[in-house]
């Protein structure tokens, strides 16, 4: 018996159906978690402000405690609402990120899908690597030069709102700089540039570096700006060799194809001693094996 013929109409509204109910569930953990990190982030709001202030160390303030100042009646409670916010944030993302991907994960290739499963892991540990330097490399040093700069004439104090402003802009913008290898990849893959394209810009990258540090980095020394420069050269230099292995037929990265050939060469010619070798010493190996055969046998 044949079914009953249903509309094209009714096919897409009961899809529209399917669909809303999917993007409901998701929106539903999504505020889930956000509420979550929001709640945790102001009811542990003491440890979250000592773990943000330490990269200061010592330099908070000239008042008894080294606690950092606020300088009108609302600004403790704005500072504390924008850190639970930006705590739901944080803990929202991941549930985000893997959301869209399973809402959308059908219309994907199985190919492309594969290789979303290797990227988005990549581009989160590249963006906590970035976050990473700027809280335990950039800040500390950074802080350390502008509030002993000027000890001689006036008092340091840090106003808490700002504090917080200037932390989380740099641990966001490094965290953005350390996705280029990513991106240099991710551009190579889908041949928008060409791995020859980007080696030939190599030699603008430190005249790049230096001018980014500059406006990344809140001092103006040589030293600080160095120590964030350094890294975006290397980041570079990452992303070139991923984009010679994204598109390698275009050209040679640092000589790697004639290491490899050498290295192939080297390991055939020992392949050849070794069978050099047994071919001389396995010859008694064998004549003994089978006299011990046939002794046993007897």
């Amino acid at each position: 018996m044949l079914a009953p013929y249903r509309g094209i109409g009714e096919v897409g509204r009961t899809a529209s159906r399917i669909l809303g109910r999917r993007i409901r569930i998701r929106l539903f953990w999504i505020l889930l978690t956000f509420g979550a990190g929001a709640g945790g982030t102001w009811y542990y709001r003491e440890a979250v402000f000592g773990l943000l202030l330490a990269p200061a160390g010592g330099n908070l303030s000239p008042f008894e405690g080294n606690l950092p100042i606020f300088t009108s009646p609302t600004s403790m409670m704005g500072a504390t609402i924008q850190l639970a916010i930006r705590g739901g944030v944080i803990a929202s993302l991941p549930v985000l990120v893997i959301s869209v991907y399973t809402l959308f994960s059908s219309l994907v290739p199985p190919q492309q899908r594969r290789f979303l499963v290797v990227f988005l892991p990549a581009t989160v540990v590249c963006f906590l690597l970035g976050a990473a330097f700027a809280y335990f490399v950039l800040l500390p040093t950074g802080l350390q030069f502008l509030l002993n700069f000027g000890t001689g004439v006036a008092v340091p104090v840090i106003v808490l709102d700002e504090y917080i402003a200037l932390l989380t802009a740099m641990v966001f913008w490094l965290g953005v700089v350390f996705e280029l290898p990513i991106t240099m990849y991710l551009l190579a893959k889908m041949q928008i540039v060409s791995y020859l394209r980007l080696r030939g810009l190599r030699k603008y990258v430190p005249v790049a570096a230096f001018v980014l540090s500059a406006i990344i980095t809140p001092t103006f020394d040589v030293f600080n700006q160095t120590l964030l420069a350094v890294p975006i050269i290397v980041l570079y230099e990452v992303g070139l060799f991923l984009s010679w292995v994204a598109w390698p037929e275009q050209g040679d990265y640092l000589f790697v194809k004639k290491i490899r050939a050498g290295i192939v060469w080297v390991l055939r010619k020992i392949r050849w001693v070794l069978r050099k070798v047994w071919s001389v010493i396995g010859y008694p190996v064998r004549k003994t094996r089978w006299i011990y055969r046939k002794i046993r046998k007897r």
